[in-house]
């Protein structure tokens, strides 16, 4: 990865809610990246493409269809884009949601926060014998 790319990336990653940098940086998906696109013959203008792309994704910048339609732009085939994004999203997106998933339960298991109470307490125009028994 370029370092000017790389340094961008670090820069809005502290933008981002902590729990999801975490989960970034808990991977190597620069490198993963990488990965993919020696595996695909992608040349270095490509593979920095489709960094920049899986990070604005990562980032929350871009959503998965941007990602598509960038691979989609390198002049890949359909065949081609189809088993890149599978593989990126197996190999970074899923475990990064894993991660960013279970950290939201702890949060959420740490504050005690039960959803489904507070929903019903606003349903009942907060009427706290409604949950008497």
């Amino acid at each position: 990865m370029k370092q000017e790319l790389k340094n961008e990336t670090d820069n809005m990653l502290l933008e981002i809610p902590e729990r999801n940098r975490l989960a970034i940086n808990s991977t190597k998906w620069a490198e993963t990246t990488e990965e993919i696109s020696k595996k695909y013959y992608l040349d270095d203008e490509e593979k920095n493409m489709l960094i920049a792309e899986v990070a604005l994704v990562l980032l929350g910048v871009n959503n998965y269809e941007f990602l598509k339609i960038a691979m989609e732009d390198l002049g890949l085939t359909q065949n081609e884009v189809a088993n890149i994004f599978r593989e990126i999203e197996e190999r970074i997106f899923n475990p990064i949601s894993k991660k960013i998933i279970t950290s939201i339960k702890k949060e959420a298991e740490l504050n005690n926060t039960n959803w489904d109470k507070r929903v019903n307490f606003i349903l009942s125009g907060g009427d706290y014998t409604n949950f008497i028994k």
